[in-house]
């Protein structure tokens, strides 16, 4: 394993060399230091560290420790030094995301074969989405990607559950709620729908090797899809 030279590596996240040695000198000082002592851990110019050194305050980086002869520095652990800048670095990229306008992408329709194609297109689907899911499915198609539908809850992406079986209690056990929408008794199907922040879908028949899907963002299959599940009840 290629040892890691944490001045180089923190500058390759963005802090600056000045930044990234002030930083690692405190770390590896374990203790908090002075302006002086940081300065020569670091090998940096005395005039140049006080700078530095607010700037890691500011960015969480550092604890400024008041002392009758003047602050002390101390460095915070690094898993909540990273976290932070993720964090900041997420909000940052989700406001540029808001101020762009809308990349409209190309009309796309692949057509797949087999139980692994519907585990991987759909799976893409489902992890990618950022709002909404629109879901359908038939007794047990859905229950593969219970897992990452969960996660998909948590990181807040609301969830609309049709059953296209009329399922009998309890039913799959993966879908919240869902309305029924076949008016028939319980009766099989092996269908999916999967159809994401209302730009993607994939629609699935069968299973294992003679399931098909289709994955598409054409507008006319999209709206299809949203006014099916505008019948059904649900509200916008």
């Amino acid at each position: 394993m290629i040892p890691i030279e944490p001045v180089k590596e923190l500058q390759e996240v963005g802090w600056s060399e000045l930044e990234a040695r002030v930083y690692v000198a405190l770390v590896e000082a374990g203790d908090a230091l002075t302006g002086y002592q940081v300065a020569k851990a670091a090998r940096v110019a005395r005039a140049n560290v006080y700078p530095v050194l607010e700037r890691l305050v500011r960015r969480g980086a550092l604890l400024e420790e008041p002392h009758h002869t003047g602050p002390r520095y101390r460095a915070l652990p690094f898993a909540a030094v990273s976290r932070a800048q993720i964090t900041a670095m997420q909000n940052k990229l989700t406001a540029i995301e808001a101020a762009l306008p809308t990349v409209r992408q190309p009309h796309t329709l692949v057509t797949a074969r087999g139980d692994d194609a519907i585990w991987a297109h759909g799976l893409s689907l489902v992890t990618s989405a950022r709002h909404h899911l629109d879901i359908g499915a038939s007794l047990g198609t859905v229950r593969p990607f219970s897992d990452a539908l969960a996660e998909a809850r948590e990181r807040g992406v609301s969830e609309r559950f049709l059953c296209f079986d009329h399922c009998p209690r309890p039913g799959c056990g993966v879908c919240q709620n869902p309305i029924a929408a076949s008016t028939g008794e319980f009766n099989p199907k092996g269908w999916l729908v999967l159809l994401r922040d209302d730009e993607d879908a994939l629609i699935t028949v069968g299973s294992q090797d003679t399931a098909e899907l289709v994955l598409t963002n054409m507008e006319p299959i999209l709206e299809t899809l949203k006014i099916l599940f505008r019948s059904r009840g649900f509200e916008e």
